[in-house]
């Protein structure tokens, strides 16, 4: 077996290299000019040759000792590196969230953060609403989509469930007795295409021929829901929205539904994680909780 350096003489040896002095090693270390001395003098005994020049003014490095000092850094760097990775593995959880979700999500994962406050929840939001363990630094995500994907862990959250909503106060110059009514205002999209709205009307025009008239083109679009249903929180106009996302808005008046119909478009929100880690206590924890706390 190959017997290795002494790595504590190693990682002393660097603080000299850097310091150029015994002395502010020592300091910087926390032990006697004696001991980083001892230490140096067991490396270069070791190496069978000198590592410093000892000048009257301070210390410079060998040849031996410049050759040695790059190899030295970029271990000691790699070893630090894979530890703050291990040691996140343990206790932090990089989790990716869509923008829409996140007023959703968000107490959700300060009540979970609260209660295991060892376990770090690092929350990047998106307004993607995928993910690519394989090229994204993230443990886990919430997603939205006909399936989960593949090669992952999967929780169901809830299911997409569209209907208009607005403010009461638009509603008073402009009632919404039935659908052909939305002709008078504006509709906001929360995608370019304008789908939401597209499919809504053509449910409704099965039972309410009116509703074939509304021209779903019109109208401006935005990136995402959340952004669609601020503008219709704002008096904007009349937002296509989820209603698990709008529940706390319609439950304190900001917004209303004037219309009973509700879209199953057959897309889901889901919580995932790459099967390869799927045995990581934080990931089946942080599963755990949400799966019992996810309908408070």
């Amino acid at each position: 077996m190959r017997r290795l350096p002494p790595l504590n003489a190693l990682q002393i040896f660097e603080t000299v290299a850097r310091h150029r002095s015994f002395t502010r090693a020592a300091d910087h270390l926390c032990l006697t000019q004696g001991a980083v001395s001892r230490q140096i003098i067991a490396l270069e005994d070791y190496y069978k040759f000198p590592l410093f020049k000892r000048h009257a003014k301070g210390l410079t490095l060998t040849a031996e000792g410049e050759m040695l000092l790059p190899a030295v850094k970029e271990s000691f760097a790699r070893i630090e590196e894979m530890s703050l990775r291990l040691t996140r593995q343990r206790t932090d959880l990089a989790l990716k969230v869509p923008t829409c979700v996140m007023r959703w999500m968000l107490p959700k994962i300060m009540r979970f953060q609260s209660e295991y406050p060892d376990l770090h929840v690092q929350i990047t939001t998106t307004w993607q609403h995928d993910v690519d363990f394989q090229s994204e630094p993230f443990d886990a995500a919430i997603v939205y989509g006909p399936s989960p994907g593949a090669d992952v862990q999967a929780v169901s959250l809830f299911e997409e469930r569209l209907t208009p909503v607005c403010t009461p106060e638009l509603l008073k110059d402009k009632p919404l007795a039935q659908v052909a009514d939305l002709a008078r205002h504006t509709l906001l999209h929360p995608t370019r295409d304008h789908r939401d709205w597209k499919m809504w009307l053509a449910r409704v025009a099965e039972v309410e021929a009116a509703a074939g008239e509304i021209d779903a083109e019109l109208g401006p679009s935005f990136d995402t829901l959340d952004m669609a249903t601020n503008a219709a929180a704002q008096g904007f106009g009349v937002a296509i929205s989820d209603l698990a996302l709008i529940d706390e808005d319609v439950a304190a008046r900001r917004l209303v539904r004037p219309f009973d119909t509700v879209l199953k478009t057959g897309w889901r929100y889901y919580f995932v994680y790459p099967d390869s880690v799927a045995q990581q206590q934080k990931l089946n924890l942080f599963r755990d909780w949400i799966v019992e706390h996810w309908e408070e």
